[in-house]
């Protein structure tokens, strides 16, 4: 009988539980939906938010293509490195309006064919490079962010482009812009 009124105790419990756990799991996100990036720890908790809108999740799959566009000259910005902190990092082309990145991120850059120059900025420095290419050509460069306690630096990575385009995928678009 003892048991019977423990199952009767343990029973509703259960089911509040199962009821009330589907509360607990997020929404799925929206594939099509533009909302600002947010980079979390291996634990889940956001550190840093970008301002602006990222592309949605969409842009980013089809951007993970690297379908060349033959009118443009497209740069993919990379910003993946296992000792790179919350920090922004800001980047532009040819002095054109300033975009931020995030760890885990890149930014595609549709441009004009020719030379130009990709430039980012940190902590009131800068660093740039050039990039040269013709309509259909297709990209790479990479900032290797390192944070330390005490120092947190920023360069242009001295890997060969295969190297850069490897690690793109694992990247999150935040900016798609098109100077043309």
């Amino acid at each position: 009988m003892a048991m019977v009124n423990r199952m009767l105790l343990v029973a509703p419990a259960l089911a509040a539980a199962g009821l009330l756990a589907g509360c607990a799991t997020p929404p799925a996100p929206n594939p099509t939906a533009e909302v600002p990036y947010c980079h979390k720890t291996n634990k889940g908790r956001v550190i840093a938010c970008t301002q602006a809108p990222a592309p949605s999740l969409n842009a980013d799959a089809e951007a993970k293509r690297f379908t060349p566009d033959p009118s443009a000259l497209t740069v993919y910005v990379v910003r993946r490195n296992w000792g790179d902190g919350r920090q922004f990092v800001k980047v532009q082309a040819d002095g054109g309006p300033p975009v931020e990145t995030l760890p885990d991120t890149m930014v595609r850059m549709k441009l004009k064919p020719g030379r130009h120059s990709i430039a980012f900025e940190f902590d009131g420095r800068g660093q740039g490079t050039t990039v040269d290419g013709k309509a259909g050509d297709v990209r790479f460069v990479r900032i290797d962010g390192m944070v330390w306690s005490w120092k947190s630096t920023f360069e242009w990575a001295s890997e060969p482009e295969a190297a850069t385009r490897e690690r793109a995928p694992k990247a999150r678009l935040v900016a798609d812009v098109a100077m043309r």
